[in-house]
């Protein structure tokens, strides 16, 4: 009776938590960003590749150009034009202690591109972070501020939206805003996961395995198992989804909950994320699912050096270790922004009496032992660069540079350095360290060259191999029409096969003018428009491109502006 006193106590003590928190939100009043009904392809705190997703993504119909509007009154702030990430991102400072930031944009209107253009005609480069004051571009709520686009690292058109606090620049979940997002539909539970810890080592070593799920009256249950049987200290991890109405992406849940004999044990909630531990995302999801299947599990158990601010942390770490052999009930409720729920109940018990070991559940620096094969290679990792004892063990087979634990995660980053042969060392400068993805594509992770080593920064324990690169990058000019009128474009592809673009100038005349580089289509588009201040006349083009190890190719023709 008192279980269920405390249980009836407690839901609503917690959704009217949920309720105080979203009405302090919902005083600001923001605006949609965009003017066509909100519908995401991803939301806040979804676990992605080495990061949690910070804003919304938000579909524009698979095409580009839709008006983008400012939430609020405030000032631009920053604009931001990169090849990658954001690709052109606005941000606006909003009085109420608020920025909301807007990417993967294809243009702005008059009053910010006049700005952007000068600045980038300025500096003579496409790419840059241009920062401005309260009253260089002063806007209104509902104005137009930009065009959505499909620039920087976005995978089709889309809007990424951010609302972030002004003073720390973290990221806070736009949907605590109370904007029109249509949502009835709870959480998916798909997968549980149990880890079994050695009692004689760290918690980077355990066993796992996995149960299905089944719903049945409106509530998850274990498919196939009725009772868990625990070995020790143990921990869960959960693979769940979310959908949203009229939309059939599949989302991240906004909260975990997991109660031990009614008690809660674990508690996630992704109402904001820190920018500085946002890569801790590695220690907190299960890194070796999502490394080998691209599996998204959350582990409900929080690691002594994970530091990220997500978590109810006064309740516990999730972490599970009975002293009796009796039978135990565990709930887990996961939930989305709207509170709507789905609920998994299991049942647990230890197949003996075993005493836990609760110096594995202590924050300290790890000791990192790394073995070579020979002298002719050298890792360099300190004590902060992982999250537990390891011993990493480089390989080298048919040239390619690998580990033997691919599926440990990194904190920062670590240096991995290769003694050149001689015949390599004729053009050192042309190396470069390559990692091999699944797809078998080469990212180019640079080198340093010093003294017969070749060095790179590597965030990941990957396949490496030096590659050499001497080939100049090719220009290709698109299309025979050399007679162009004003607002045209002059268009080119450019063919990079190994080390990758890294400078990019067009000259007119011998002046410059702004050129937009597309690393998805490896376009390089020239607009001929007010700002290149290109008059008519027979002209001369003059376009130069440098590949990462500095291999020059140039393009030269002329042309007639009518």
């Amino acid at each position: 009776m008192n279980f269920l006193l405390r249980f009836l106590f407690f839901f609503p003590f917690v959704f009217f938590l949920l309720f105080i928190s979203s009405q302090e939100k919902n005083k600001y009043n923001f605006r949609s960003p965009i003017g066509i009904p909100i519908l995401l392809s991803g939301n806040f705190g979804e676990l992605r590749s080495n990061h949690f997703h910070t804003g919304l993504d938000i579909k524009t119909n698979g095409s580009i150009n839709y008006r983008i509007y400012s939430i609020d009154s405030g000032f631009v702030s920053r604009i931001n034009v990169s090849k990658w990430g954001y690709g052109k991102a606005i941000y606006v400072a909003h009085p109420n202690g608020y920025t909301s930031v807007y990417a993967h944009l294809d243009h702005f209107p008059e009053k910010i591109e006049k700005i952007l253009r000068n600045r980038q005609y300025e500096l003579k480069t496409e790419t840059l972070t241009c920062y401005l004051d309260s009253l260089d571009i002063v806007v209104s709520k509902g104005e137009v501020i930009a065009y959505s686009g499909n620039t920087g690292g976005s995978s089709g058109p889309h809007l990424h939206f951010e609302i972030r606090e002004t003073n720390s620049e973290h990221p806070v979940n736009p949907e605590l805003f109370n904007f029109e997002i249509p949502d009835t539909k709870p959480p998916v539970i798909n997968k549980l996961k149990l880890y079994s810890f050695s009692p004689s080592s760290s918690l980077e070593n355990f066993s796992e395995k996995d149960y299905s799920t089944i719903k049945k009256n409106q509530q998850y249950h274990l498919k196939y198992d009725s009772i868990i049987y625990l070995t020790g200290l143990s921990g869960f991890g959960l693979k769940s989804s979310d959908y949203y109405n009229n939309t059939s992406n599949r989302c991240g849940v906004y909260s975990v909950n997991m109660y031990i004999d009614n008690d809660l044990k674990y508690q996630l909630k992704l109402d904001e994320i820190d920018f500085e531990t946002n890569r801790q995302i590695n220690i907190h999801k299960d890194y070796g699912a999502y490394q080998k299947s691209r599996e998204k599990i959350h582990k409900m158990y929080i690691h002594p050096n994970n530091e990220l601010q997500i978590y109810k942390r006064d309740i516990g770490n999730g972490l599970i270790c009975f002293k009796d052999t009796l039978i135990h009930e565990i709930q887990i409720v996961v939930g989305d922004i709207k509170n709507n729920i789905s609920k998994l109940k299991f049942y647990v018990q230890n197949k003996s009496l075993i005493s836990c070991r609760n110096d594995l559940l202590v924050r300290k620096k790890h000791k990192t032992k790394v073995y070579s094969m020979d002298s002719s290679m050298l890792v360099v990792i300190d004590t902060n660069t992982l999250y537990d004892n390891s011993i990493i063990y480089p390989i080298k087979k048919q040239s390619i540079y690998t580990f033997n634990n691919t599926n440990i995660p990194l904190k920062r980053k670590f240096i991995m350095s290769i003694k050149l042969a001689k015949n390599e060392q004729v053009h050192s400068d042309k190396l470069f360290v390559g990692e091999l993805t699944k797809k078998g594509n080469i990212v180019n992770k640079k080198a340093d060259i010093s003294k017969g080593w070749v060095s790179a920064e590597l965030n990941k324990f990957g396949r490496y191999k030096i590659y050499i690169d001497t080939i100049p990058p090719k220009i290709n000019h698109v299309g025979n029409n050399l007679q162009k009128t004003k607002n045209q474009e002059l268009v080119f592809k450019i063919i990079e096969l190994k080390s990758g673009i890294e400078k990019y100038n067009v000259f007119i005349d011998n002046k410059w003018v702004l050129s937009n580089f597309s690393y998805k289509t490896n376009r390089l588009e020239v607009n001929l428009d007010k700002y290149s201040n290109i008059s008519s006349g027979n002209r001369t083009c003059r376009v130069e491109v440098s590949d990462e190890r500095n291999n020059k190719s140039m393009l030269e023709f002329d042309f007639k502006v009518n």
